[in-house]
């Protein structure tokens, strides 16, 4: 009886540690020093956190509510220092993580694994309003929705240019 008991105190210590995790709004990613970007873009990039002090929040998507999440997303988390994306594992689940970059978001559209050239009919790249709608609502151009693995986010017009003029200084 006391070996039960000594394992459910200790599960709700964990459950409530994951629990503060989720909900502490003062965690908000990573703390970079001042100067560490060289633009905004990158900036919102690795910390999703603007120069300007708007907000930059997710508001759907897989971390909503679990363990990993609790402020600690950004692109970066994903798609990778390069953006060139890849798999990796996340909440216990492999994830593909399409590359971002602006040349690859101009010209083919990766998602899930499938690769639709954009000569095809029903391909389109991505303008500043298809960019918007991918990080705010999950669409892609074409219609198709992005995978549930890729949260939602709410940033200003000022930042969401300075992220997609970082994307397109990448190779």
């Amino acid at each position: 009886m006391k070996l039960r008991f000594i394992l459910f105190f200790s599960i709700l210590v964990l459950l409530n540690g994951c629990f503060q995790q989720t909900n502490n709004k003062l965690n908000n990613g990573t703390a970079w020093a001042v100067g560490s970007f060289d633009s905004n873009g990158k900036r919102i990039y690795f910390s999703a956190t603007s120069e300007r002090g708007t907000p930059i929040t997710y508001t759907d998507g897989p971390m909503m509510g679990m363990m990993m999440g609790g402020g600690n997303l950004s692109c970066a988390s994903c798609h990778g220092v390069d953006a060139k994306g890849g798999k990796h594992v996340m909440q216990m689940e492999v994830m593909d993580a399409p590359d971002i970059r602006w040349s690859a978001l101009s010209s083919d559209h990766h998602e899930m694994g499938k690769t639709v050239n954009k000569t095809m009919p029903d391909s389109k790249a991505y303008d500043f309003e298809d960019f918007r709608n991918a990080l705010e609502f999950g669409k892609h151009p074409d219609g198709d929705i992005l995978s549930k693995d890729m949260p939602r986010w709410k940033m200003t017009d000022e930042d969401l240019k300075d992220l997609m003029t970082y994307l397109k200084s990448l190779q």
